[in-house]
């Protein structure tokens, strides 16, 4: 594995699957769990913003990697709705949510527009390249852009905070709404 990737890799497993967060994360014990010194870091990654960016990036294309195969695995919906949501709360904790919110409000602006693009490509793969047969009761057009207008202003870390709901309930919410009232099971025959 490259030095840029161990640190990489250094930081999801410690902000983001330990559950630590970002904003206790010291380069210090980043350089620890990478196995390498506070100044290698420096070298690949301007400040800790720009190595939790990172991060995130790659730990929100590993879900849509899963989430792409799952797409492909011939599940109805229904069966579809819970793994897809193993797949993104294992990698969401509220600390991440809550450091997000309060200290790295520009990052989460930044995450939240490559979550939109990798959500769109997502929906067209779900509408051209999969097994789940579906018949649209509203414009997909519309759909895609109400589904992304409203995951921005509901899936995010202040309103999950405030919610009182852990990310996964807010997820599983607002795919059940989404995908259940706006589109319907085709009966195979």
């Amino acid at each position: 594995m490259k030095t840029k990737e161990k640190i990489i890799k250094a930081c999801e497993e410690l902000a983001i699957y330990k559950g630590r967060g970002f904003y206790h994360l010291s380069m210090e014990e980043l350089a620890r769990e990478a196995g390498v010194s506070k100044r290698t870091i420096y070298r690949y990654f301007a400040g800790k913003e720009e190595l939790f960016e990172a991060a995130l990036i790659q730990t929100m294309d590993q879900i849509v990697g899963k989430n792409l195969e799952l797409f492909d695995s011939g599940k109805n919906i229904r069966e579809l709705v819970p793994e897809l949501l193993k797949n993104i709360a294992y990698a969401i904790n509220q600390q991440v949510l809550s450091d997000l919110s309060t200290y790295y409000p520009f990052l989460w602006q930044r995450v939240d527009q490559l979550r939109q693009d990798k959500i769109n490509m997502l929906i067209h793969h779900i509408l051209t390249n999969t097994h789940i047969r579906m018949r649209w009761r509203v414009d997909q057009k519309i759909f895609k852009a109400s589904l992304l207008a409203a995951m921005s202003a509901v899936v995010t870390p202040s309103f999950v905070m405030e919610s009182g709901m852990s990310f996964e309930e807010v997820v599983r919410n607002f795919l059940d709404m989404f995908l259940f009232g706006a589109l319907e099971p085709i009966q195979e025959e």
